[in-house]
């Protein structure tokens, strides 16, 4: 019987260490690699990262608007400039496809996040004429829930598989969401 036991553990023991060997941990139920984490989060941070940079931009350029410094149409040509950069990213993030069904779970929600930033940057540059923010969509509480989950699920499949991540990434979903219409 002992020897049974024996030749019935030896292929789990041996499953256990493939495992292990191509970076998966087989206590992560997840079922994502170290390996698959790793590519996910380097495909999205350049995008994420150059997505801040751009919505930096839309700040200065609506308190320039409400200080009179720019025009309704100079605003608008600025700001849609911007919303269309913007769109693009989000092509961009909505192309990431990853593999594995807990990142696919996890990316979602956040490309749609993009989705939703798109949606009020059209809206604003579309209300910047008539100075009439009333019809905005409020999409930010929705936005920074989704960005904040996103965060937390990479950050907990990351411990699990004892892998860093970027250390900027802890500041997705904090700070500003939309950009006012009033400016900073």
């Amino acid at each position: 019987m002992g020897h049974r036991w024996v030749s019935q553990m030896v292929p789990a023991c041996l499953l256990v260490a493939a495992l292990a060997g191509c970076g998966v941990d087989a206590g992560n139920s997840s079922g994502v690699s170290q390996r698959e984490i790793l590519q996910y989060v380097s495909e999205v941070e350049p995008f994420r990262l150059a997505v801040n940079q751009l919505l930096d931009r839309a700040d200065p350029i609506l308190s320039a608007y409400q200080a009179n410094r720019l025009t309704p149409a100079k605003a608008q040509e600025e700001l849609g400039q911007l919303e269309r950069s913007f769109g693009k990213y989000a092509v961009d993030i909505a192309a990431i496809a990853p593999q594995n069904r807990t990142l696919q779970s996890i990316h979602r929600p956040y490309a749609q996040t993009y989705v939703l930033e798109d949606t009020y940057l059209s809206a604003l540059v579309a209300a910047l004429p008539g100075r009439d923010f009333a019809d905005l969509p409020n999409t930010q509480n929705a936005q920074r829930r989704a960005i904040i989950q996103w965060r937390i699920d990479l950050e907990v499949l990351a411990r699990q598989m004892g892998t860093k991540l970027p250390g900027d990434l802890e500041a997705a979903g904090r700070g500003e969401i939309a950009p006012s219409p009033g400016g900073s």
